[in-house]
């Protein structure tokens, strides 16, 4: 800090007040009949002399020596603190030396006066200066200042020292006030450099802190304090030496000076607090002592951020109003950091918003609702950043249980938290309104909770866990807009699946007064419908692929106006009608034909179901591949083997039910080979033709978990896949 003092001092001497104290001092020179100069510490004159008498311009344009040699006298009285006449070379030739501070408070300057000869003894001092063994240059100087000195008495000598005081405070004053405005000024100019180059290079608040240490009067430590939750405060930026003690370091509200400074709506200052017990907290920490505190609310509108707070280590004098700037310049640094807090907020719930529009996007062409939970799921965790787990707690279609999908959550805690909302949320208050609750679990975990509501009610429940209420506020409104989108796309899902329902009972109610007119083709559409559904439990197609062909086929039977009012509620299912009847008449014909699987399939059971099995056992179907054919005709000899069961007590027939078969092979299964309860449940939805992720989503289980449970039935029934468990199956069932 020294050289900039100097540099200060030198500032405020460059400016117009050189000229106006050189001005003061040439009037006090002219009213005393003295030669004044104004030199600091280390006789380096501050202005021009004011000669009444060339004593001080001879000394100035002396050699070195003689002038070094005068100076040394002047500093014999460096300790003065007043206004003093001094002997200089000789006794009885004396100067008035007048001390004065430089406005950086530790240096002195002097203003210096003479010559002044007491009364009767000019004569004496003229024969000591023949006498003295000087140098001639510093004799001649000498009797040049004895001969044109007049004598003073002592009352004029007191009176002309007063004087020479009167212009040393003048000068300290004016310098001083001249200094002040300068240092204030270009201190003021480096200070507000610090934010001008925070926000211009987008500096980072620990940089910041590191430049405004460097530039402002602050001895020791600059830190803020985040809050973390109610009532709790973080230490997360510190600049400083030996603060690592202090950086993460955690206090609460009224503890210490730090927690009172939390409490303040306005700033706060406290010094001499060396013994203070408040001040543990800082010193346990700092491992030295230090002087004051000063602390600064963050705030935006009525909600505190966090404190920033300054420890003076040593007691240090600074301009009044340059510290009611300095303080002003500290709230602009609190600004700026809760602006960057604001902005760091918003970005961050940018970067939340939009991976939760892309999810969106996913979630409306999912139309599954186990699939949208489990989108749920991992989007609530991908919006949170300190995420550890997160579930759905949602209502079965029977109501009479509880589905769950959770991330994070081990099985236990799953169910049991699954009760407790099923019990506080879903059953005794499932007009629930849309929001968000905070709920603690018995194990101390902090939920944040969203109701899932459609179709009139609180269907289930997001619930997200978090480590604190503070990140609990800043992420429950994205988290409602999820769980509101969520709500909105079940709410979809359900909508079509009960348009769906109600469109298929309405087709089923035209089949049947389709089939009241044409008897034979009902016939053929009744039998086409089994065949559809047995081969799904034979595993030749997927449950979903048979309902769309029963739905398709049904539709063949309709006339073109009935279609035609359908139209909008089955335009797929139409469209494999429509090829089903290019490849009826197409039949025969040679070429290349391309049809979907479920238009060929659609034609294969028509097909069989409309000709007799032996018939149709020996044709091939043109644009129907030999692959599916040759299946289908295996499946149709299976079929035809397990149509009856003979009686041997009255030689009558039993029909044969598929579902009894299956339940009495899947029974005997697990007896001879010995399965476990899970793998009774994964082989009963093979032998329903599920695939491992249908599976896997029955059960709440994973893809992988499926195929390690399979690869285990396979290896204990000794098959090499699907098909041959599933015959086996039915081989048991029917044996």
């Amino acid at each position: 800090m020294k050289w900039r003092s100097i540099n200060m001092i030198e500032k405020s001497w460059a400016m117009d007040v050189r000229k106006t104290v050189e001005e003061i001092q040439h009037t006090y020179a002219e009213f005393t009949n003295l030669s004044i100069l104004i030199v600091d510490g280390e006789g380096r004159p501050l202005v021009k002399p004011s000669s009444y008498h060339p004593f001080f311009k001879k000394l100035v344009e002396s050699d070195g020596e003689t002038r070094e040699r005068f100076w040394q006298e002047v500093r014999h009285y460096a300790g003065l603190t007043k206004p003093a006449l001094c002997d200089l070379w000789l006794p009885g030739v004396k100067f008035i030396i007048a001390p004065f501070r430089s406005p950086a408070g530790d240096a002195v300057h002097y203003v210096v006066a003479g010559v002044l000869i007491q009364s009767g003894t000019k004569a004496m001092l003229e024969e000591e200066v023949t006498r003295s063994g000087l140098y001639d240059e510093g004799r001649k100087l000498l009797l040049d200042l004895v001969l044109e000195a007049e004598e003073l008495s002592s009352e004029e000598a007191d009176i002309w020292r007063e004087k020479i005081g009167k212009l040393a405070e003048t000068a300290e004053r004016i310098l001083r006030s001249a200094y002040r405005e300068t240092y204030v000024r270009d201190r003021l100019a480096e200070l507000r450099g610090v934010l001008s180059v925070a926000r211009r290079d987008r500096a980072s608040v620990s940089q910041t802190f590191e430049q405004f240490m460097e530039v402002s009067g602050a001895s020791g430590v600059m830190g803020y304090a985040e809050k973390i939750g109610p009532g709790e405060y973080r230490i997360n930026r510190i600049a400083g030496e030996g603060t690592a003690a202090l950086q993460d370091a955690e206090f609460r509200e009224g503890e210490g000076f730090l927690g009172q400074a939390a409490l303040s709506d306005s700033p706060m200052q406290w010094t001499d607090i060396q013994r203070d017990p408040r001040s543990f907290f800082l010193k346990q920490r700092l491992g030295a002592e230090f002087y004051g505190l000063r602390c600064f609310p963050v705030r935006v509108g009525g909600e505190q951020l966090g404190i920033l707070f300054i420890v003076d280590k040593n007691k240090v004098q600074v301009d009044s109003l340059l510290r009611e700037f300095e303080d002003i310049l500290i709230a602009l640094v609190g600004e700026y950091i809760a602006s960057g807090t604001i902005e760091a907020r918003m970005e961050r719930q940018i970067q939340r918003l939009r991976p939760l529009m892309e999810v969106t996007r996913f979630m409306i062409s999912a139309q599954n609702t186990q699939r949208i939970m489990f989108m749920l799921v991992d989007m609530s965790l991908s919006l949170v950043w300190n995420p550890s787990s997160a579930i759905i707690v949602h209502e079965s279609s029977n109501g009479q249980k509880v589905q769950i999908v959770s991330r994070g959550i081990a099985n236990d805690f799953a169910e049991q938290y699954a009760r407790d909302v099923a019990k506080r949320i879903l059953r005794e208050n499932p007009a629930h309104s849309p929001g968000f609750e905070l709920s603690q679990t018995e194990e101390g975990q902090l939920m944040i909770e969203y109701p899932i509501v459609y179709a009139g009610k609180t269907r289930g429940v997001l619930a997200v866990s978090l480590g604190s209420e503070q990140e609990a506020e800043e992420c429950r409104e994205v988290l409602l807009a999820l769980a509101t989108m969520g709500s909105i796309i079940l709410q979809s899902v359900h909508d079509q699946r009960q348009l769906g329902l109600q469109n298929e009972r309405f087709l089923r109610l035209m089949h049947a007064s389709a089939k009241l007119g044409e008897s034979d083709q009902g016939k053929v559409s009744d039998l086409s419908l089994r065949l559809v559904d047995e081969y799904a439990r034979y595993g030749g197609i997927k449950p979903e692929e048979a309902t769309f062909l029963q739905r398709t086929s049904m539709l063949s039977v309709l006339d073109d106006a009935a279609r035609r009012e359908l139209g909008e509620a089955f335009p797929d299912e139409l469209a494999v009608l429509k090829e089903y009847r290019a490849m009826v008449d197409s039949e025969g014909q040679t070429g290349n034909f391309s049809y979907s699987r479920l238009a060929q399939l659609l034609r294969t059971a028509l097909y069989f179901a409309a000709l007799d099995e032996e018939t149709a056992g020996r044709l091939h179907l043109t644009g129907v591949s030999p692959e599916l054919f040759n299946h289908f005709r295996k499946f149709m000899a299976v079929r035809h083997t397990v149509q009856s069961e003979v009686v041997l007590s009255d030689g009558s027939t039993a029909a044969f039910n598929p579902a009894e078969a299956e339940e009495r092979g899947i029974d005997a299964i697990v007896k001879e080979f010995g399965l476990s309860k899970r793998e009774k449940e994964v082989l009963e939805l093979v032998v329903r033709a599920s695939s491992n992720k249908d599976i896997a989503a029955k059960l709440f289980i994973s893809e992988h978990t499926v195929k390690n449970h399979l690869t285990n039935i396979f290896n204990k029934m000794s098959v090499s896949d699907r098909a041959q468990a599933i015959a086996r199956v039915f081989n048991r069932g029917i044996g």
